[in-house]
């Protein structure tokens, strides 16, 4: 279970530093932004922090070989400021051509250390607006520009941001241990049945990382294709804009056992993957396009996808690629010695319980069991305890959907900003989905001191409430979660449909500022003291939890 926990506490004005810093503390050591999970970059964790941070105070970022005078000098591959405006909403008006070439000097002397192997952070940031680490690390630099910053500082403060792999660091996560993945029946496979070594892979068709270990994934497969069998697993993530329209039509194309032929297609072409697009990828690979778009449209659909993102949510697969070798977890776009080394473990694993007398269908089952058995038990990260019974909540001006005789209500707390609050997202849609007229949601905001876009963007989004336009805008700000400064709010504003002139006003006022401090209260007042939590009738349902864990309370509500 993981979520972010409010350091804001009541009771005395000397008490709130003390918990903001708690709070702080524990977003290094339990809050991670989407490293390997995320979008899938192998091996970089990224605490989710405020304001500015950087070496220790006295220290110095090394000095580059030589400081350009404009970005004219630059050394050819170099990416100019010309290049990075409005990419995740970087903006470089007002800034004199010598702060724009320092910046961008800064932004191409340091590689990007997520593990995505793109080299600079400028072209990283370009290439993947989604990444967790460059673009923030680019407005960042920007910013410093802004105020006059020199390279130097720039690239202290890189450094300390963007420390390079096997830097030490203080919030190092536990590796994650095996786990029970049920493969499901209409999930597509390739290899050798009953293989020695199961692969299933949580994978998304606009995700870059996913792409760039398609090659390693075709080594292991050509190397070891007598004992691998691979079983991809689609988890769309939100904030890409195709990635879910792509998995129906992986599906559907598997009915005309044409799955992986379109896999290629799809991976080979990700900047393209617009439903024309598709329909284009299908007829190349031979597939029945009339009946393949009515499959697409099928609600049955729906459901094997719906499925394929629970099963991802119930065994962490909230980041793409990760893969689950005989249950144990690899996540990200890892090297090929990397599956290698844990797939010829697997398989002496699988040769011993052969010799005893395993059978073969019985292999995989077996072997993910003795490997779950055998992990160390790891301690789970602290999260705020969830209040004792039910609670009277008083719903209020909240944006609500649904309808209001439904027989469950569910209110969330939740902060646009927190990773966690936005892996919730597809979890919410899933369970309006399944029990639609059943159950109303309701939304609360609950912006955590430690994140500092997060009140702006939850006045923003009352804004949007205000004209009718909540759950669009709501939408909006989960899938953009690395972009949510004044400019970039005005920009999903525009791209709704939305009154821009009373948008405006309504920030620039405070009209709501107001309504979300009521909100937090009562969030407090609860025991809504982290982001996401969740009331079922009352009923008290604490951070980013799977699909099964809210239908469990659904149903007993319903009953």
């Amino acid at each position: 279970m993981a979520n972010e926990s409010n350091p804001q506490k009541s009771g005395g004005s000397n008490i709130w530093p003390w918990a903001l810093a708690v709070g702080l503390l524990a977003g290094f050591l339990i809050g991670r932004e989407m490293g390997p999970r995320g979008s899938g970059a192998a091996g970089a964790e990224h605490a989710d922090k405020t304001g500015d941070s950087g070496k220790a105070a006295g220290s110095e970022a090394a000095a580059p070989a030589k400081v350009f005078k404009t970005e004219n000098d630059f050394p050819a591959g170099w990416m100019k400021s010309a290049d990075l405006a409005g990419v995740a909403g970087i903006n470089f008006d007002g800034i004199s051509d010598a702060g724009k070439t320092a910046a961008m000097q800064a932004l191409n002397e340091r590689d990007c250390e997520c593990g995505c192997g793109m080299g600079h952070i400028a072209g990283c940031a370009k290439k993947d607006p989604n990444c967790p680490r460059s673009p923030k690390i680019a407005k960042q630099v920007v910013e410093m520009a802004k105020q006059g910053k020199t390279l130097t500082a720039m690239l202290t403060y890189i450094d300390g941001e963007n420390p390079k792999k096997g830097t030490p660091s203080a919030a190092a996560e536990p590796a994650p241990g095996p786990k029970k993945v049920e493969i499901p029946a209409h999930s597509p496979r390739k290899g050798v049945k009953n293989a020695k070594v199961t692969i299933v892979e949580f994978s998304d068709f606009q995700c870059p990382f996913c792409g760039r270990v398609i090659p390693t994934v075709k080594e292991f497969m050509d190397k070891y294709s007598k004992d691998v069998e691979l079983v991809f697993v689609n988890q769309p993530l939100p904030f890409h804009e195709h990635a879910k329209d792509a998995a129906k039509a992986f599906l559907a194309a598997h009915k005309q056992n044409k799955a992986w032929e379109l896999h290629d297609k799809m991976f080979t072409n990700q900047q393209a993957l617009t439903v024309a697009d598709l329909e284009k990828y299908a007829k190349e690979v031979g597939i029945n396009v009339p009946k393949w778009k009515k499959d697409i449209d099928d609600p049955a659909t729906d459901k094997l996808l719906a499925a394929d993102q629970a099963l991802a949510s119930a065994v962490g697969a909230n980041g793409t690629p990760t893969f689950f070798i005989n249950g144990r977890e690899l996540s990200g776009a890892q090297p090929l010695p990397a599956f290698q080394t844990m797939i010829d473990e697997e398989i002496k694993k699988a040769d011993a319980l052969l010799k005893s007398g395993t059978k073969p269908d019985q292999l995989y089952a077996k072997l993910m069991a003795n490997n779950i058995a055998a992990a160390p038990a790891a301690a789970a990260p602290s999260a705020p305890s969830a209040p004792a019974g039910p609670v009277k909540i008083d719903i209020g001006k909240a944006p609500i959907k649904g309808p209001s005789s439904a027989k469950v209500t569910i209110v969330a707390f939740s902060d646009f900003q927190c990773p966690f609050c936005s892996r919730a997202v597809p979890t919410l849609k899933q369970v309006e989905d399944t029990y639609k007229n059943k159950i109303r949601i309701a939304f609360k905001q609950l912006p955590l001191p430690f994140h500092d876009k997060a009140q702006l963007a939850a006045e923003a989004s009352l804004a949007a409430h205000e004209q009718g336009k909540f759950w669009e805008y709501h939408d909006k700000l989960f899938a953009n979660q690395q972009a949510l400064d004044r400019p970039a709010l005005e920009k999903y504003a525009q791209d709704i449909g939305l009154n821009m002139a009373k948008f405006n006003a309504a920030l620039d006022s405070g009209k709501f500022k107001q309504q979300v401090a009521d909100d937090a209260k009562l969030g407090g007042s609860i025991g809504a003291t982290g982001t996401p939590t969740f009331f079922v009738n009352g009923r008290a349902l604490v951070g980013a939890q799977p699909f099964d864990k809210f239908k469990e309370m659904i149903d007993q509500e319903l009953k």
